[in-house]
């Protein structure tokens, strides 16, 4: 992974975050309320997969730097 990589999994994650806010604020009807709920899940499960990126690859730089 380099810089390009953290930059466009960052911007995901805040992409992300940014549908959440606006989601948490929409009052829906039953069947689109299932759906939301549906992808929360699947974009926690996501926002999950993209810490751990985040951390594998800030570790794995910061033991390259302190080599």
């Amino acid at each position: 992974m380099n810089a390009e990589t953290l930059v466009k999994l960052i911007e995901e994650m805040m992409d992300l975050k940014v549908q959440q806010y606006a989601e948490s604020h929409l009052k829906p009807n039953p069947e689109v309320a299932r759906l939301l709920h549906e992808k929360r899940e699947t974009d926690r499960r996501r926002l999950e997969q993209i810490r751990a990126e985040l951390a594998r690859l800030i570790s794995s730089k910061l033991l390259f730097v302190a080599a």
